[in-house]
């Protein structure tokens, strides 16, 4: 009984601990001002170009770092569609999803993107330059889907598609940020 009683102190403590830096990389985050590389390659209906334009409104960002499983995410991307079809409907805001896969992963993402002929811009970090430009990012998966508003802060930092409640936390943020 002991031993169950000091390892659930145990876990609680570093719940509490886990959940205190959560909140500080979260305010931390929200303070900092994110960069939007002007080298991506922009991917729409599976045809590569420049990026073109940067917006110059609020946009929503889907970041798949080096770590992420590029195929998987393109096989999901149907997923995020909802929150590209908003952006059209209100045109209030952008989505970017970025890729940014290892150098030897760079030609396979193009072919998966290619093959989903995406019908929705997606953009490629060949370079780096979005995960350099943005060292601010934390590596915690949970950041890298974020809102910003038009002087690109973060303002809602999380997948509005993980739940009912998230999207209409999603919503409010749009219409704060739109005010």
């Amino acid at each position: 009984m002991k031993r169950i009683t000091v390892l659930l102190l145990c876990l609680s403590a570093l719940s509490c601990c886990t959940e205190r830096r959560i909140s500080r990389d979260l305010k931390t985050f929200m303070g900092e001002t994110i960069t939007v590389p002007s080298d991506l390659v922009r991917i729409v209906d599976g045809k590569a170009s420049a990026c073109g334009h940067l917006p110059a409104v609020p946009v929503m960002v889907f970041y798949h770092d080096s770590l992420s499983c590029s195929s998987c995410q393109i096989s999901h991307l149907a997923d995020i569609q909802s929150i590209y079809e908003l952006s059209d409907s209100l045109g209030t805001f952008e989505v970017m999803t970025i890729f940014s896969p290892r150098l030897e992963e760079y030609d396979q993402v193009l072919r998966d993107l290619e093959i989903r002929e995406f019908e929705y811009p997606v953009y490629l970090d060949v370079t780096g330059s979005f995960v350099s430009s943005n060292g601010c990012i934390p590596s915690d998966r949970r950041f890298h889907s974020f809102l910003t508003d038009s002087d690109r802060h973060p303002v809602f930092v999380v997948s509005p598609i993980s739940g009912d409640r998230l999207w209409e936390l999603f919503e409010q943020a749009l219409e704060r940020i739109g005010e």
